[in-house]
């Protein structure tokens, strides 16, 4: 190397070196991003990885970038494997990342909080969009793998609890690779099929046996269905995106069966309870109505003109008795009164007087009480007491 170089050979030359540098290659480096620019045009991702005391530029190519499950943004600890390189450009070297893994949790759990937290911001899980699960379905879907161990105990508890609803099962891969559009395929060909509600779920697994029920393509075409959906994956303590975006979260499969439709002894004890409060309230209100047309009854007899007159006649009958006893009762007090006082008054009669030889004198029908009231020539009527004989004063 001559003894004066241009900066372009002095670039190219430490370039050179740190990429013959075997140590420079797909080091693990620990540190905080910032500044962080997902490249719109490009797709790359450019930033800045910090610790406590310095810091590097750090460039992610759009092949590595898409790679990536979670999206990189600036404050998140990350470990990344790079290769240090010199940017000949401006003669910096700065980091080539080839991989990146969050510092402290998993990739994958790490992808599915951040789709979370952007559908949650998008409405997607809102409980307003969610519909209203018919009461009593008649057409019910299944979307599951016939293979899994819990579409027959769905089955089974469909057809113990409501045996009159038509069960249609849609086969779809809930495992693997392919399984996000098969399910969403699955779903897409139930909404039409005039589904009442739709079930879509599986049995137990671990994290990444679940994982195509944390996908965004299941969530939406879930939340997009215009039939009710209840999502049953996994176990109680699993929780899925596509939990969140179905109109009702069940807990396993086999209690999605039991929330999709009620149990028919239980409706038939409510028929019951229900007729018989039926019949009841009819009897009562035809008693009641009975009860009143009596009445009715009995205020248009009373005011029927020969009832009245009836009753008129009957009051006066008995009006009659009663007068005519009191009559009766009083006349023989009338009678035994008269007779007593009759008794009294004969022992003052004149006429017994007259029976002891006393006569009585009357003059002009008067009777004479005195001599002085008689004079010469005066015709009198002597009452005696067998007859009465007229006499002339002389």
């Amino acid at each position: 190397m001559s003894a004066v170089l241009t900066v372009s050979q002095l670039n190219r030359y430490v370039a050179f070196k740190l990429k013959e540098d075997k140590n420079l290659h797909g080091k693990l480096i620990r540190g905080e991003i910032s500044n962080f620019t997902n490249h719109a045009k490009s797709g790359h991702f450019y930033f800045t990885l910090k610790d406590c005391e310095s810091s590097v530029k750090a460039v992610m190519f759009r092949d590595m970038a898409s790679r990536l499950p979670f999206m990189p943004k600036s404050g998140m600890k990350v470990i990344v494997s790079a290769d240090v390189r010199v940017y000949e450009r401006d003669g910096v070297y700065q980091l080539y990342v080839t991989d990146m893994q969050p510092d402290g949790a998993g990739a994958l759990y790490l992808a599915l909080e951040q789709l979370k937290e952007r559908l949650a911001l998008e409405g997607v899980f809102d409980e307003s969009r969610k519909k209203t699960l018919p009461a009593m379905p008649k057409k019910i879907g299944i979307v599951t793998s016939t293979d899994a161990a819990a579409l027959q105990d769905m089955l089974n508890i469909l057809a113990r609890r409501y045996p009159i609803a038509e069960v249609t099962v849609f086969p779809a891969a809930v495992q693997g690779e392919n399984a996000p559009d098969s399910i969403c395929k699955a779903v897409g060909y139930a909404d039409k099929r005039g589904m009442d509600l739709l079930i879509c779920g599986r049995g137990g697994g671990s994290f990444e046996d679940l994982s195509a029920f944390n996908t965004e393509a299941v969530a939406r075409c879930i939340q997009g269905c215009s039939t009710p959906v209840i999502s049953a994956v996994g176990h109680e303590t699993d929780f899925t995106v596509a939990d969140m975006a179905a109109d009702l979260r069940a807990p396993t499969p086999s209690a999605a069966a039991e929330l999709a439709v009620p149990d028919t002894a239980f409706l038939y004890g409510r028929l019951n309870a229900f007729e018989k409060a039926l019949t009841d309230g009819l009897l009562n209100r035809l008693d009641e109505k009975y009860r009143r047309l009596e009445n009715a009854e009995k205020r248009i007899k009373a005011l029927d003109p020969k009832e009245r007159a009836q009753r008129l006649k009957e009051k006066f009958t008995q009006a009659e008795k009663r007068l005519t006893a009191a009559y009766t009762i009083k006349l023989r007090e009338c009678g035994g009164l008269l007779a007593e006082k009759t008794a009294a008054l004969d022992g003052f009669s004149p006429l017994k007087t007259l029976i002891r030889g006393y006569s009585l004198v009357y003059k002009d029908e008067k009777l004479v009480n005195s001599a002085a009231e008689l004079f010469s020539g005066d015709r009198v009527d002597i009452r005696l007491s067998d007859g009465t004989v007229s006499a002339v004063i002389d």
